[in-house]
């Protein structure tokens, strides 16, 4: 069974990560020199930056290997779905008369 959404959040997350690390090349040294005045800050913006540098790691290579593993198709077939037998205006038999 394919699913597509799997491959399609892979790749988000990828691009998600991709995101992180380029603000971490570029931008990150900003929101240090921002944090000067306390350095209890500094501490914690530069372990929650470590924390989110080794999460990516991992994160980036299991969504490599999702997309490969479950890459769409392009031999797919497409089923034309069949309307309903009843009309779907008879379906209001259990709201009863007294709904407003």
């Amino acid at each position: 069974m394919h699913y597509p959404l799997r491959y399609r959040r892979a790749r988000s997350l990828l691009y998600v990560i991709g995101l992180f690390w380029l603000w971490l090349w570029l931008g990150s040294a900003a929101l240090m020199e921002g944090l000067y005045h306390s350095p209890l800050h500094a501490a914690l913006a530069m372990y929650a930056i470590a924390v989110a540098v080794l999460v990516s790691l991992p994160a980036a290579l299991l969504a490599v290997l999702r997309m490969v593993l479950t890459h769409p198709q392009r031999t797919g077939v497409v089923v034309p779905l069949t309307r309903a037998a009843r009309p779907v205006e008879d379906a209001h038999w259990w709201y009863g008369e007294k709904v407003s």
